[in-house]
This record gives structure tokens, sequence and C-alpha cells, in this order.
């Protein structure tokens, strides 16, 4: 198979803080995030990641597919949930409330090798690069941002690691790619994947996503 090559600017930080919100929030500071920017003309191939667990998206309609959660409690990968989403504006105090399908699809263990083309820091070297597919569905009326929209991880201790801003200047990071467009219209749905690293000596615990900041986080395994 003939490799493509691609263009890259891949900032290694965390999304912002709020699942929904524009700007910092107190909410965060638990979060881990990786803090380096890399640029590259990176030559990248699909190759194999090793899936971690995986169950059949369930069907139906919003009802049939809404599930509540108690705080703490995982979900079966596959699972759909009909989860809060708040829109937060600019200016302070205002904000909007949604509703959106949440269905973490698959959680696949990468290498760290998938970054060859990056350079990387002996820190981040040691991590281990976790790749999230999840599909969302705008079940309101609102115009949603994609980035936004990520998931994120825990470890077995309750840490937070937030994914990568991936930059693709030019084709698509093969390994985990993101949506076409950058926002979710009303009635539509897209599938987009979030990489996140995982420290030495870490072990992954569950996915987690946080659509209101007031309201206990969804979570799979």
């Amino acid at each position: 198979m003939l490799s493509r090559a691609l263009t890259v600017s891949l900032t290694l930080a965390a999304t912002m803080g709020l699942a929904a919100c524009g700007g910092d929030s107190s909410a965060d500071k638990g979060a881990t995030s990786a803090a380096a920017t890399l640029a590259a003309t990176a030559t990248t191939a699909p190759a194999a990641t090793t899936p971690v667990t995986a169950a059949p998206a369930t069907g139906g309609g919003a009802s049939a597919g809404e599930i509540t959660a108690a705080s703490g409690d995982a979900m079966k990968l596959g699972t759909r949930v009909v989860a809060p989403y708040v829109v937060y504006g600019k200016t302070g105090g205002t904000q909007q409330n949604t509703r959106i399908g949440v269905t973490v699809q698959h959680l696949r263990k990468g290498k760290i090798s998938d970054f060859k083309d990056f350079t990387l820091d002996a820190k981040q070297k040691a991590t281990t690069p976790y790749y999230v597919d999840v599909k969302y569905e705008n079940l309101g009326k609102l115009h949603l941002q994609r980035f936004l929209m990520d998931p994120s991880i825990e470890d077995s201790d309750g840490q937070e690691y937030k994914p990568l801003n991936l930059i693709v200047l030019s084709g698509t990071f093969t390994k985990c790619p993101a949506p076409a467009k950058a926002r979710l219209l009303p009635g539509k749905s897209f599938t987009l994947c979030a990489p996140v690293l995982l420290p030495k000596g870490k072990t992954l615990q569950r996915v987690r996503f946080q659509g209101d900041v007031l309201k206990d986080p969804y979570f799979w395994k």
C-alpha cells in the first residue's frame, strides 16, 4: 500500500476545560495536559492498532438508546447515551442548553511509533497513545463545534487526561482521523477519533464524557 505524504502541525495540548465551553474553568485543574508544539512533513500509512475492547452499538431512536448512568458507573463500549450539553457564550453568564447522542464505539491502543515523524521529549516517548472513536448526534437546534466535543480518559487513580489537539494541514492522521466538517448541524451526526497519551506507569481505567460541568459525567469501559 502506498503511503501518503502529509503536512502536519501537531499541537500536544489539552483541549479546553469545559466540554462545551470557550473559556478556562477551575473544574479542569486536575486534568493532565501534554505541552509541546511540533511540526513535520509526515509520511503516514495505515497501521494496525490493538482493540482494547469493543461492543456493538445499540440501535433504535432516542428513547430506546437513552441511558441514565449513576455517578461512577461505567457502561460498555457501544452503549449510546443522550447527554445534556451546554454551549457557553463568549460573554460571561450566557449559555444555551441542548442534548446530544454520544456513543463511545471503540477504544484502541496505539504505539508511540505512530508519532515517529514528530519530535517528542523523553516523557512523551514513554507514554502509550490510546485512540477513542466516538459518534455524536446533534439532537437539538444549535450548531455545535467539533473541537469542543472531545472525550477524555481516566487512569485507575481517577486522573483525567485530555486529547491531543491535532492540526492537520493536508491529508489526515490515518491512525486517528477527525471528521471532515468542523460543525455538527442539527439532526446530523459524525464520528471522530480523539488521541490521548497515557503516561508511563499509569493504567487505563475508563473513557469519560461530560457535556455539562454541573452534572455527572458519563463513563465507558
